[in-house]
């Protein structure tokens, strides 16, 4: 199992943890990456729970404990190296503990290049198979998303727009936050899409 340091120690080295998580991930999913539909919400100042159209925050990241079968998670990480430190512990803490089927999508407030795919990666590499590791195109931006695909994300999440036709002739024209747009942004990853309606 990967340690809390191990996970720090490749905070410098994005390819290195960007290729174990894509491994990992790889391993498991054949390549497949989930589309889902999530409401949009504002990144909460801990955590929030999602349950259907109805965004609950949480006043801190939740234990192991707290987790229900199905729930979807969203984590705001600062920015700064004590944060990534209590993040990478509290993988640890969660991945030692038996956790039900869920997702954790990590995000942060503030751009900061890299930090949002470490996290993505962090949590890819520690978390079993059965919990899901989502980058919010809303949350993290759209093509932070689509390179969070190399860094393991297992999904790619947020609101969906509905598709839209030219006029009179019927013929999609998808926008990214399409289904058939976010279906586009993983297949020139080199993945396979795999939308998910209900």
């Amino acid at each position: 199992m990967t340690t809390a340091d191990e996970l720090l120690a490749l905070w410098p080295d994005p390819h290195g943890i960007a290729a174990r998580a894509r491994s990992r991930r790889d391993a498991w999913r054949a390549g497949t990456i989930r589309i889902e539909a999530a409401p949009s919400h504002d990144i909460p100042e801990h955590a929030a729970r999602i349950d259907g159209d109805v965004v609950a925050p949480l006043p801190a990241w939740p234990k192991a404990a707290d987790l229900r079968e199905g729930d979807r998670i969203v984590v705001h990480v600062d920015a700064d190296p004590a944060a990534r430190d209590r993040f990478a512990r509290w993988l640890v803490e969660l991945a030692a503990a038996e956790l039900p089927a869920c997702s954790v999508a990590p995000c942060a407030r503030t751009a900061a290049g890299l930090h949002p795919l470490w996290c993505i990666a962090a949590a890819r590499l520690v978390l079993p198979p059965h919990v899901l590791v989502e980058a919010r195109h809303d949350l993290v931006g759209i093509r932070v998303a689509q390179i969070a695909l190399g860094f393991g994300a297992d999904a790619i999440t947020g609101p969906i727009a509905p598709a839209r036709g030219l006029p009179l002739c019927g013929v999609s024209r998808p926008d990214e936050h399409t289904l058939a747009g976010l279906s586009t942004l993983v297949r020139h990853a080199g993945l396979h899409p795999q939308p998910r309606t209900a």
